[in-house]
């Protein structure tokens, strides 16, 4: 653009340069102007002065001009302003956590930014001019994580400039630095000042981290949670009622195997009658109307068995509200009812901070009246309690800035009612009751109920009278140093001299003797060569005397060595010598650099970088921001802000940009949705800083993509979300978690309702504050055990109820334990059925007791008669006397063996031997050498191989082996026994087994045998007594273990028992 300064004939000259930058020569510019080459050559040499062509020597005496191109810096304003939009953009990449590094071709740092020295711990003064290789051996890889490999990747990249790379690292806390997560980025410079060398970007990553972890923390915790409970079926559904998940819980409840149910649809569960009556669909569509359903009813076990279970069906519904499936908890209620009520919230902790809170607070409704203000600003007011219903907005005498009453419909409070959106730092004057006027920062936050209609607005002000006074002291003294600075600066002319056409020195002005270090009476009669020390091959020799032979006026820059400054000088010459101004530009040529450096560093870093002039219009972007909205550099440039995101983004940016210049905040940052140019949405962040251009202010800003983050955040929403409404409806008990001090965190479930506790007021007390001191004595070593990574189960009484509690462990993604988590169970009745329970089977022991030892002496006496009638009158007795009276003495015999089994069947729970750790395979050696006269007479073969050692009465175990392989003997049919005992490993139990190829059972009648004198044989095919299976149930389950037979017969037979495994590795 031509400027209003030039002359008409300078316009006309300028006109024949388009801006492609191509040069002309000064004979084809003379052409085209019908001008003589002196006239032409005044002409193009003014409009170099101008600063509108620029020139060089070509050949001996010929000259080229051209017009510059445009710096991409030229779109912001004049070169003048560029110092602080480049302060302020480095400003922006300093909020935005990006350090950085500028090396040269020789990989030696040129410039290093703020938080760059803040990450490492460096100083500039250590840095600049180092050679980067030995500051990454010295300073920079010994405070990061990983070291070699940190020095090893960063190296690599001195030695083949060629690339780009990009990693994570981790740097460690020390004395001035924080410990924090970074990612280096660099690639090479292949243009400008520094082309050759390479630009390294730090990106501070440590909230990415933390977020990440957090979010596979909190996924652990849901997991770890659902695994710990075995004694509910816990599984996950889609949204069609199709099983996604399923717990240990459900495995052991159902009896399912997660092979056999994944992927299949929940109604599998139920009866044929509660499936023919559409009971599990409605369940669902129940849930997922009003959040959760409960049902209690009949449910089907894998081996088709029925029991009687409790279900509750929660929806999990996803950020959008959109269903995302369900969470189905099931209860086994076969023995005991579960006493089930929902958890309600009985306190809210938010009167309470209302009223502690250190400012003023108070809350309007959505008809403008005020409902309550804490004490604080009752105080202020100069009003008690009673008063606030009937206190108005009016009552507030609110004035703004300059003294003018704020109207109601321009109060905060109107302001957030209209727009939903919140007013921040709304600064205004208000009068006291005593007439004072104080300063007032206000804040209007709205509130919104579950339908996301606005419920009630929360207004805090905070008294700024002394920081406003501040202010205004700190603004005069800027007014007064501005107004000494204008002075100065209009005294301060150029420097210059005059010399005749010897080069003398005929006039020195002060500036010049300033300039020059010596006096005008030194310097006249001097030539100037000899004063300023010029050598022969100096160019400034040639500029003079071209200008005194030409008699044209000449104006260039450069670097003076005895003066040590550059320099702009303008030559003017006249028949009685040279004119020479002269100014020290040392200044302006450092600021010339650093943009440089600053146009390096906004083209390099990954981020967007843009400056928007104070109509919001774009004047600098660079590459990245192209990148990240699909538009070109030339489309952006000059189009409006709004071009990229919405309307309303700007008069927000706006007022952060104002708060910023006013001095109101630190940091302007704001989050936007950007639309690029194909019309997808890209969350982003920008953070803002002012500049100024003129009486007006612009603003420049960085913008990062932060999808990942948002994403990130989604993520662990959703799975907080999960674990709470788990945690929440957990029936028939609490979940809690809680930290190292032993302070609980999270509390939820059903049992809080049932003792009148809400999870408010459990979550941040600990465990010595909410329980007495004897049950703290007791529980609190399991509590600890977690973080030593010990699980625990134990029982307590509480508040009237008994109760099963698990404490576990939870871990982190990198296996740290994260915290501790305590299940808690409510089996109050199923305590008190054992009991009763254990009270009858006391009873009937000492019944079985007294009926075997009272019938043994007339059996006894029975017996002994009869075998005296046998003595005395056997010869008496003919064939049927004697026939009948074996018959007498063998029923006499089976009934004593009966009784005595039935008398050993009641002592199994009292009698037995403590457990200890039991060698199986010494057990069954022990059980063939028992039976070797049956083996050996049947020619038994009884193979058993690996048997474990297991947990258990090692006499009892004994008769459990020696029953069965004697019942496998014995009904092997006419085939020769053949006979393998096994071992299986089942999670903390062994699963043994006895397997023959006898006779084998029916199916039906194998639940049969394990009742007491239930027989399948009648005496004469098989002598027994018909207790010995159901001996074995007994001795098996006083192991906590279960007995079953699977046979078919001519098949042969499997009895399987499980026994713990044993403690003793």
């Amino acid at each position: 653009m031509v400027t209003r300064s030039l002359s008409d004939n300078l316009r006309e000259t300028l006109a024949l340069f388009g801006d492609s930058g191509a040069p002309r020569t000064t004979t084809e510019v003379a052409d085209r102007l019908d001008l003589g080459r002196r006239a032409t050559y005044e002409r193009l040499d003014r409009l170099v002065d101008h600063g509108e062509l620029e020139t060089k020597k070509a050949g001996s005496s010929g000259r080229v001009w051209w017009r510059p191109r445009p710096r991409p810096t030229d779109r912001v304003s004049d070169a003048s302003d560029w110092p602080a939009v480049a302060e302020s953009l480095i400003g922006v990449l300093d909020d935005a956590e990006v350090g950085m590094f500028v090396l040269d071709a020789d990989f030696e740092v040129v410039w290093v930014n703020d938080a760059t020295e803040r990450y490492f711990g460096l100083s500039d003064e250590r840095v600049l001019g180092q050679d980067k290789r030995t500051l990454i051996e010295e300073q920079i890889a010994p405070v990061v994580e990983a070291e070699a490999s940190f020095a090893k990747t960063v190296s690599a990249t001195y030695d083949d400039n060629t690339y780009a790379e990009r990693f994570e690292c981790r740097v460690t806390a020390g004395e001035e630095r924080e410990a924090r997560w970074l990612e280096h980025r660099s690639r090479p410079i292949t243009s400008g000042a520094y082309a050759g060398g390479r630009i390294e970007l730090y990106y501070d990553i440590t909230e990415q981290k933390q977020s990440e972890r957090a979010h596979r923390y909190d996924q652990t915790r849901f997991e770890s949670l659902v695994e710990a409970v075995e004694e509910y079926a816990i599984c996950m559904l889609d949204t069609d009622g199709r099983v996604r998940s399923w717990n240990t819980g459900a495995e052991q409840i159902k009896g399912y195997a997660p092979d056999d149910v994944l992927g299949e649809h929940v109604s599998m569960f139920y009866t044929e009658d509660d499936r023919e009556a559409g009971v599990p669909e409605t369940n669902l569509a129940v849930a997922a109307e009003t959040g959760s359903a409960q049902d209690e009813g009949w449910r089907v076990r894998s081996d088709g068995s029925r029991f009687r279970s409790n279900v509750t069906i929660t929806a999990i519904r996803g950020a959008d509200g959109e269903l995302e499936g369900y969470a189905k908890v099931t209860q086994d209620m076969t023995e005991q009812r579960e006493r089930e009520r929902q958890l309600r919230r009985e306190r809210n902790l938010t009167e309470q901070l209302l009223e502690i809170a250190p400012v003023r607070l108070a809350v309007f409704r959505t008809d403008g009246s005020i409902e309550r203000m804490n004490s604080q600003a009752r105080r202020q007011l100069g009003i008690d309690e009673s008063a606030v219903a009937e206190f108005s907005i009016e009552d507030l005498n609110l004035s703004d800035v300059d003294g003018n009453p704020i109207a109601v419909e321009d109060h905060p409070v109107s302001a957030v009612l209209e727009t939903r959106e919140p007013v921040f730092d709304r600064m205004v004057q208000q009068e006291r009751p005593d007439g004072r006027r104080r300063w007032v920062s206000l804040t209007a936050t709205p509130l919104f109920d579950e339908d996301e209609q606005l419920d009630r607005i929360v207004v805090a002000g905070n008294d700024v009278t002394e920081l406003k006074q501040k202010e205004r002291q700190l603004e005069r003294q800027r007014d007064e140093l501005e107004s000494e600075l204008e002075d100065v600066f209009e005294r301060v002319d150029d420097a210059f001299y005059a010399i005749d056409g010897e080069f003398r020195f005929t006039y020195v002005n002060d500036r010049a003797e300033e300039l020059l270090g010596r006096t005008e009476a030194e310097l006249l009669g001097c030539t100037v060569w000899e004063a300023l020390s010029v050598a022969d091959d100096d160019p400034i020799r040639d500029r003079f005397e071209t200008a005194m032979a030409t008699q044209t006026a000449a104006s260039f820059e450069r670097f003076s060595e005895p003066l040590g400054i550059w320099e702009t000088v303008r030559v003017y010459p006249s028949e009685s010598g040279l004119s020479i101004y002269f100014a020290d530009i040392t200044e302006r040529k450092a600021r010339e650099r650093e943009l440089e450096q600053y146009e390096t560093i906004v083209e390099t870093v990954d981020d967007g970088v843009y400056a928007v002039d104070p109509d919001a219009r774009f004047v600098t972007v660079n590459e990245a921001f192209c990148e990240m909205t699909g538009y070109d550099r030339d489309e952006l440039l000059g189009s409006h802000a709004t071009t990229v995101h919405a309307d309303e983004i700007t008069p927000r940016a706006e007022r952060l940009v104002t708060e910023a210049v006013e001095g109101e905040r630190d940091v302007a940052k704001i989050d936007l949705d950007i639309q690029t140019s194909s019309g997808e949405t890209i969350p982003a962040e920008s953070r803002l800083a002012p500049f100024p251009i003129g009486d007006e202010y612009g603003r420049c800003g960085v913008v990062r993509d932060i999808s990942d983050r948002v994403e990130r955040e989604r993520a662990l929403e959703e799975s907080e979300r999960r674990y709470r409404t788990l945690a929440e409806n957990f029936p028939n008990g609490a979940v809690g978690l809680y930290d190292d001090e032993l302070t609980y965190t999270v509390a939820g479930g059903e049992y809080l309702e049932t003792i009148g506790v809400s999870s408010d007021e459990i979550v941040g007390t600990t465990v010595s504050e909410r329980y007495p001191d004897d049950l703290v004595a007791a529980i609190e070593p399991y509590f600890r055990a977690v973080f030593d990574g010990k699980s625990n189960s134990f029982e307590v009484a509480y508040r009237d109820r008994q109760l099963l509690a698990y404490t576990l462990p939870v871990r982190g993604a990198d296996d740290e334990i994260a915290a501790g988590m305590l299940v808690i169970q409510d089996i109050t009745e199923r305590t008190e059925y054992q009991r009763r329970l254990e009270e009858s089977n006391e009873r009937l022991e000492q019944f079985a007791y007294a009926v075997s030892h009272d019938l043994q002496e007339p059996l006894r006496m029975v017996t002994s008669y009869l075998q005296l009638l046998e003595n005395r009158y056997g010869d008496a007795l003919d064939g049927d006397g004697e026939e009948f009276i074996d018959y007498a003495v063998n029923g006499a015999e089976r009934m004593r063996r009966m009784i005595d089994g039935l008398l050993e069947y009641s002592r199994i729970e009292t009698r037995g031997d403590p457990f200890e750790s039991v060698d199986l395979m010494r057990l069954v050696e022990e059980v063939c050498a028992d039976l070797q006269f049956r083996i050996e007479e049947t020619d038994a073969e009884i193979t058993a191989e690996g048997l474990p050692r297991v947990e258990g009465d090692a006499s009892q175990i004994r008769q459990v082996l020696q029953n069965l392989l004697s019942n496998a003997i014995t009904y092997s049919g006419d085939e020769r026994p053949r006979i393998d005992v096994t071992a299986e490993r089942d999670g903390p139990k062994w699963i043994v087994s006895v397997r023959d190829k006898g006779i084998g059972i029916d199916p039906d009648d194998t639940d049969r045998i394990f009742e007491v004198f239930e027989r399948l044989h009648s005496r004469e095919e098989h002598d027994g007594t018909g207790i010995g299976l159901a001996l074995c149930r007994r001795i098996v389950e006083r192991h906590d273990g279960e007995i079953r037979v699977e046979s078919e017969p001519g098949e042969g037979s499997t009895f399987s028992f499980t026994l713990p495994a044993s403690r003793d590795r």
